[in-house]
């Protein structure tokens, strides 16, 4: 009795292709990760973005301040929790203030005296519960 030939082996080899597969993700994480530090990746899925626009216009005083002028897009009230990180002295100041449907916002000295005016980069935080975090640098 002749015993049958053995079955031919398959060449293919899966654990390259598994590490080539595994770096890659990897490397797509820290990107992502790195493209979004100091947000929440839960905020980045879960939470929409806040329903505004943020620009800067120069003060009319003396120096290169600026304001910063909040333009709602929103169609109710909206609870803002307002933070500015001062790149001079490091003091954080917080403020609540509610944006009217489609209101504007100026953010400054003439809004609250111990604010002061935005110098370049500044940090404005804007915080409501039910929207991811808004931050912007003050530019120039």
């Amino acid at each position: 009795m002749e015993t049958p030939p053995p079955a031919p082996r398959s060449s293919l080899n899966f654990t390259p292709i598994i590490i080539v597969a595994m770096t890659l993700a990897a490397i797509l994480a820290a990107i992502f990760l790195i493209a979004n530090r100091g947000q929440s990746s839960l905020a980045l899925i879960g939470k929409p973005p806040l329903p505004l626009t943020v620009n800067w216009r120069e003060t009319l005083g003396f120096g290169k301040t600026q304001v910063a002028v909040i333009q709602g897009k929103n169609d109710s009230p909206l609870g803002l929790i307002i933070e500015v990180e001062r790149s001079v002295d490091g003091k954080t100041m917080t403020m609540e203030a509610t944006l009217e449907p489609r209101g504007l916002l100026e953010v400054g000295f003439a809004q609250r005296k111990d604010l002061k005016n935005f110098v370049p980069g500044d940090r404005l935080i804007i915080r409501n519960k039910n929207y991811a975090t808004y931050e912007e640098a003050c530019p120039r």
